[in-house]
């Protein structure tokens, strides 16, 4: 009889929760007994010993030594500390920073900036796939200073120094100006940065982040659209590294890369650029109103300082819309989110989106989305259902084994 051995699992920090769903998913598929002490004590088990190692080193010297120490096969999860030798599963940190180039593009911004945690391995790829996509639209990538004041520019480690200098700057930027930052801890600065200079977010300035950490994206004055960063695949894709060095067979030399899942859009970049500032107060108006199904373009004119005529010449200027359309639109979108996010019943939707009537519903949705909204869910049903068909197949291909393992 096989005695079940002891497994280990820490992690330095809650931010990477996603991490630990990731190597327990693993665990559970090849019966693997996991502990995480490390995420509520973030203290090294000194003395422990075990068959293998995940780690997040970070800036952690200790964890280093405690690692290079135990002489055990170890994984990284991160790209911070190069010099150690390790395997490391790293995020696709180029393509993390050209999605979010491609989002700003396609909503017509013209100018912006790139916000850093620290001047690290994984900062400048996330840096550079924004700026080398940017590039080759056209247009340059202004630099914020770094969010972590413990390292980088001496002049900026005192917080209230570094937060007047950050207004200073994202006041003197060009507007509208579409800022990314490295996750979603550093966007959310952003955003609180704008609100104590005044900038209007998203009409002035978009914000965009990584992770999609929802605790973070959606308790902020400005829910945080977000680059959906795929911790849990990178974690798995570890677990199943460090299975085969455990196993004596040799890993790869070159770093394996897991691409982001895509984008969580919400209200921080939920706009597109103008530069018009009647049309910017418009659009804000209209996304707090969308759903009132009175609502109507007089309503829409008076929340500005325009008349409807020079109103709706100046929408058709910046948007190629008219105001109507733009309130369709935003109805639309929501009710594709309910459509593959809940089980309401598309009469439901109907009303709870603005549509007076399910009709109406019906005949713009078709138009737009070019099938019925039954259609519609029932394809994102169908996609999802593949996806996870997928992901099960590729976590099956690995053998059973019974393990120690610890995640630092």
């Amino acid at each position: 009889m096989t005695t079940k051995r002891t497994v280990l699992l820490a992690l330095t920090s809650s931010s990477h929760h996603g991490f630990f769903r990731g190597i327990a998913r693993y665990a559970r598929e090849h019966h693997w007994h996991l502990v995480a002490d490390m995420i509520y004590t973030a203290k090294i088990p000194a003395g422990w010993r075990g068959d293998g190692i995940i780690s997040f080193i970070g800036y952690r010297d200790d964890l280093a030594e405690f690692i290079l120490a135990s002489g055990l096969p170890t994984v990284e999860l991160s790209m911070t500390r190069n010099e150690i030798q390790l395997p490391r599963v790293e995020g696709d940190n180029n393509m993390i920073g050209c999605l979010a180039a491609e989002h700003f593009l396609e909503r017509g911004y013209r100018h912006f900036a790139w916000a850093p945690m620290l001047d690290d391995a994984v900062n400048d790829e996330r840096h550079c796939g924004f700026g080398d996509r940017l590039a080759k639209a056209g247009f340059i990538c202004h630099l914020l200073p770094p969010a972590d004041t413990c390292h980088g520019d001496p002049s900026t480690r005192d917080w209230a120094t570094r937060r007047k200098v950050l207004m200073r700057e994202l006041k003197r930027l060009p507007k509208p100006l579409a800022v990314f930052g490295y996750n979603d801890c550093v966007a959310a600065d952003i955003i609180d940065a704008c609100n104590n200079a005044g900038l209007l977010v998203p009409e002035a300035v978009a914000v965009l982040g990584v992770d999609n950490d929802a605790l973070i994206c959606e308790s902020i004055p400005v829910p945080l659209s977000s680059v959906c960063h795929n911790l849990e695949g990178m974690a798995y894709e570890a677990a199943a590294l460090l299975d085969r060095v455990m196993s004596g067979r040799k890993p790869p030399k070159e770093v394996i890369r897991v691409h982001p899942k895509g984008l969580m859009i919400r209200r921080s970049t939920d706009i597109l650029a103008v530069e018009d500032l009647q049309v910017a107060r418009a659009l804000r108006f209209l996304r707090d109103n969308y759903t009132n199904p009175q609502l109507s373009v007089s309503d829409v004119v008076a929340a500005t300082n325009r008349s409807r005529r020079l109103l709706e010449k100046a929408f058709r200027r910046e948007l190629q819309c008219t105001i109507n359309d733009e309130i369709v639109r935003l109805r639309i979108n929501k009710v594709k989110d309910l459509l593959t996010n809940s089980d309401m019943k598309v009469v439901d939707i109907s009303a709870v989106c603005g549509f007076s009537l399910p009709n109406y519903l019906f005949r713009s949705f078709r138009k737009r989305a070019g099938v019925s909204p039954k259609t519609y869910r029932a394809n994102q049903l169908a996609a999802q259902r593949e996806f996870d068909r997928l992901r099960q197949q590729q976590g099956g291909e690995e053998g059973t084994s019974f393990q120690k393992i610890s995640i630092f």
